[in-house]
């Protein structure tokens, strides 16, 4: 089995890499420093709730991707 490259490697951003990339259930293989796990909030739909790769992350939820480079580079691509 080969080492899958993080996805967020094909975007700019700062965070460094923690670990080996994981298919994530977004369908993206991302190290668990670049995946964030969303618990959801009263005003948004429960079905929201889940683990993003950062990328999906910040398209799902724009303006709020930690890593500001990412941020920035996600919202470019949109």
């Amino acid at each position: 089995m080969t080492e899958q490259q993080c996805y967020i490697d094909s975007f700019a951003h700062v965070s460094i890499h923690g670990g080996e990339g994981r298919l994530r259930p977004c369908g993206h293989w991302a190290c668990d420093a670049h995946t964030i796990t969303y618990y959801g909030a009263e005003e948004q739909k429960q079905d929201d709730e889940g683990e993003y790769c950062m990328v999906c992350y910040g398209k799902k939820f724009p303006g709020m991707c930690p890593d500001r480079a990412l941020r920035e580079a996600i919202e470019r691509q949109m």
